[in-house]
């Protein structure tokens, strides 16, 4: 008997428990609801330009003269004795940049980035209308695209930013006589907000990195940029 009421004496102590549960909210309690997660910022990472190059040559009077031309897929030499050097250049650096960076950028969860493969169908469209429009041959319509406004591009894709690089040197330096190897970098890296214009984030690089081909050189930038990055979007 003293078991049975012990029973029902637990099974009424559940109910009540359960009652005052589902009452909860009527007490002026509030459960707390999941934050909803932030929606990703769409951003399209643009091919980087790059600045004509400086070429050096001796004159008849063996005056050393200095000029400018595009960036081409060639070897050049610099220098003189011991300290000549095979210098190589590649006229891809710009898109090679903004692979890298575009790659780096993905990694971040706050981020939704843009496919630079549906990027290079744009690039064509508007090399081939420009062209047409212009009469100009494939390599001036090519150089015609740094010129676009990266904004008005951004707009176009629908994304919020847009990432902008300007590489001014891009050098693998090899020396003639002893052999080691360097590579010479300097560029700049710019985050725009596609809306107002403004710069969100930006930063520089300088590097003269030994025995490092130029896509491990940019590499390691990209790495530290998008880091910095992801630490401001964290701030904000």
């Amino acid at each position: 008997m003293t078991r049975r009421i012990s029973f029902m004496v637990a099974v009424a102590s559940c109910l009540a428990l359960a009652s005052i549960a589902s009452a909860w909210p009527s007490f002026g309690f509030k459960r707390s609801k999941p934050e909803a997660p932030k929606e990703k910022i769409k951003i399209a990472v643009l091919d980087f330009s790059v600045a004509p190059r400086v070429v050096e040559r001796r004159d008849e009077r063996r005056r050393l003269v200095r000029s400018e031309k595009p960036v081409e897929t060639e070897k050049d030499v610099r220098g003189w004795w011991f300290g000549s050097n095979d210098v190589y250049y590649n006229a891809n650096i710009g898109r090679i940049a903004a692979d890298i960076f575009d790659e780096e950028l993905r990694k971040l969860p706050e981020l939704d980035v843009y496919s630079r493969q549906d990027l290079r169908v744009l690039y064509a469209e508007k090399k081939q209308k420009i062209a047409k429009k212009l009469k100009l041959d494939d390599k001036a319509a090519a150089a015609s695209l740094d010129r676009l406004d990266p904004l008005a591009i951004g707009r176009e894709l629908g994304v919020e930013k847009v990432v902008v690089g300007r590489i001014c040197d891009a050098e693998l330096r090899k020396n003639r006589t002893f052999g080691p190897f360097a590579s010479v970098t300097s560029f700049n890296v710019t985050v725009y907000d596609v809306k107002t214009g403004q710069v969100d984030f930006s930063q520089s690089y300088r590097g003269h990195d030994n025995f490092k081909s130029v896509y491990g050189n940019i590499e390691s930038r990209a790495m530290k940029f998008a880091r910095k990055y992801q630490q401001l979007l964290h701030a904000k």
